[in-house]
Formats: structure tokens, sequence, C-alpha cells
């Protein structure tokens, strides 16, 4: 489903002051961003994008998160990035006339913006601000990368399962978790059935509290960090 945002069409109360990458613009550039945004709802699993489709847009979060995997030779998927609000995805085709090498997909419900490529560059050479948000949150993404390639290269399982649920919960601020045990699995390539075990294991140290199929809490923080550091 996609609509321009009322709020924006009628320049009150801006979602686009809890996007980052909009933050700190004066009124006369949020209605230049405002006229050019487009409002998209997505339900649970629904899939935003295709490896192999083009897209010329950038995607933002506004709420809920999405998942960006890609999907071995046996349809094993894996997932490479979540992306929470603040968050933008655009693949590496925003520029460029291309095709993007990942899957998106909302976990859960997901409201998301839009803008076309052509227009984000249209605004980064005009609002200086813009550009500089957009080099720090991709140098921030790489740093990222840079922690999970750490991340995937423990041989600790456990050790692994705890790096990445404080992973988590530092990017989605908060110590409610809602992501499957296969989506975990999937992200640090380990079982299912492993993921399970050892979740267990964290719930008997009482790190973790698995509360149903979608749901754990961090319980004990400092303890989870000691685990995994």
């Amino acid at each position: 489903m996609a609509f321009t945002c009322n709020a924006c069409a009628n320049f009150t109360s801006p979602c686009l002051h809890n996007v980052p990458l909009f933050q700190h613009l004066d009124p006369s550039q949020i209605r230049a961003v405002q006229s050019l945004i487009i409002q998209h709802t997505l339900p649970s699993g629904q899939v935003l994008l295709r490896e192999g489709e083009r897209s010329d847009r950038l995607f933002i979060v506004r709420y809920g998160s999405l998942k960006v995997v890609r999907y071995g030779s046996e349809g094993t998927e894996y997932v490479l990035d979540t992306l929470f609000p603040g968050d933008f995805y655009g693949g590496d085709t925003l520029f460029s006339q291309g095709r993007v090498a990942q899957t998106v997909i909302a976990e859960g419900e997901c409201g998301i913006c839009t803008i076309t490529g052509a227009h984000l560059e249209q605004l980064m050479l005009f609002t200086p601000q813009i550009a500089l948000k957009v080099i720090t949150y991709l140098n921030t993404k790489l740093e990222q990368y840079r922690l999970q390639v750490e991340m995937l290269s423990t041989k600790d399982v456990e050790k692994r399962l705890c790096m990445y649920l404080l992973d988590r919960s530092r990017r989605s601020d908060s110590l409610e978790l809602s992501i499957s045990q296969e989506d975990v699995g999937n992200a640090i390539h380990l079982t299912k059935e492993t993921v399970n075990r050892k979740l267990a294991s964290l719930q008997t140290q009482g790190l973790v509290k698995v509360k149903g199929k979608r749901k754990l809490q961090i319980i004990n923080m400092r303890g989870l960090q000691e685990q995994a550091y």
C-alpha cells in the first residue's frame, strides 16, 4: 500500500523529524523533502524488493523493521542485515541503473517512506547536511559489517549468539527483541535447533527470557556482555 502521507502533505507533525537523515533541517528544507516522500505500509512478511529487481528508490524505515537477505543455491536464507527505524536502504542501484543484490522483507508490520534516487541526489546537492548524513550513515554501516564479520568468525557459538543479541538490542534500542529463532540462526549461521538450545542455556543462567516464538527479553545486560566479550 502506498500513499502520500497526510501529515507530510499538510506539512503538520512531519514524521521526517524522527528520521535521523532529515533531522535538524530548517522548515523550508523539511517542506522540500516532504513534497517528494511517498509513504508505504507493509504487512508482516511482505517482500519490498526481490533480488534481481530494478529499483531507483531510497527506502527509509519509519517504524517496524526490515530484514535484508540472500538465498543459497539450495534455498537457504541468509540474513545479511536488519533495518530499524531511522535506517535506510538503497541497494547498489540508487544512483545508477541496475538490479538489487538482496531481497528485503518486512519483519512484522513495517512503515516506510520512499524517495527516488534522482530526487535524493538533488537534495544532496542543494542540502549538504543530508549528503553528510548519508556519508556518516554509510560509514556506520561499514563498522557494523566489520563487527558482523568478527561475530561470525567467533567459533564459540554461545558467545556468537550473545554478541548478536547485544547488537540487535543496541540497534533496536530495546531489551525486548522481536525475532524468530530461525531468523537468529540465519543471521549468525546456526541451526534453529542450536539457537533453541543455546537460548535455553542463557535463560537458565538468568541472562534472557524466551517469551514465545518471536519474543525474547534481555534481563541481565551486564551478564550477557560478559558472556560476549
